[in-house]
């Protein structure tokens, strides 16, 4: 009975060891593929946090653009020559809000009907200059800014030629050529860059549409 029964303790302290052995080479596998697994995130961080701002920054331009054909008095998008406060005139994407909600950070109360233009700085990114129609000694006073993304760094129309049946990518607003009017492009493609990452993303200038509120 004794031999029996050191046998049996025999073989149960080998189980444990065995069983302590094996824990060792899952705790250790384990810690190995955790930590791998954590240089894998901690090095697409740069990538994750630039496409996240991308998204943000595209989705709110757009949901901008669509609020300019919402409403009876909407007038959707149109390119217009523009003079910054530097007397430097250029085309720019411009557009007009009944209300400029979280876009705007008004020195005062703030005004409804604000005007909007679009335009790129090379040193501050993409930038929306505004300034309320109602505005005492409006062409006096400075013009509002708010920096959009510091990471755009350029803006590219996209025209679709009907007759021809391709789209067609200017790096300036196109002309039409029977006269002095910028033709109205039907996308608005914004490229960002931060470093050596770089993206480009694809936004649809919405269009007013008689007997429609929304776009």
């Amino acid at each position: 009975m004794r031999i029996l029964s050191a046998v049996k303790k025999g073989f149960t302290l080998l189980e444990t060891l065995v069983s302590l052995a094996l824990l060792g080479i899952l705790l250790v596998t384990l810690n190995t593929f955790l930590f791998s697994m954590s240089e894998l995130w901690g090095g697409g961080r740069d990538q994750r946090l630039f496409d996240q701002h991308v998204r943000a920054a595209t989705r709110i331009l757009k949901e901008t653009l669509n609020q300019t054909t919402i409403g009876p008095g909407a007038q959707g998008c149109t390119i217009k020559d523009i003079t910054d406060s530097d007397g430097v005139v250029a085309p720019r994407l411009t557009f007009l809000l009944t209300d400029a909600g979280r876009l705007a950070s008004w020195p005062e109360a703030p005004l409804p009907d604000v005007d909007f233009s679009i335009y790129i700085n090379p040193e501050r990114g993409l930038i929306l200059q505004w300034q309320s129609r109602l505005e005492l000694e409006r062409d006096l006073n400075d013009i509002h800014e708010t920096v959009l993304s510091p990471f755009v760094t350029s803006i590219a129309y996209d025209y679709f030629d009907a007759d021809l049946k391709k789209w067609k990518c200017e790096e300036t607003p196109a002309r039409d050529t029977a006269g002095s009017a910028y033709l109205q492009p039907a996308r608005l493609r914004i490229r960002y860059t931060r470093g050596e990452l770089k993206t480009e993303t694809v936004i649809d200038i919405p269009i007013r549409r008689r007997g429609a509120s929304r776009p």
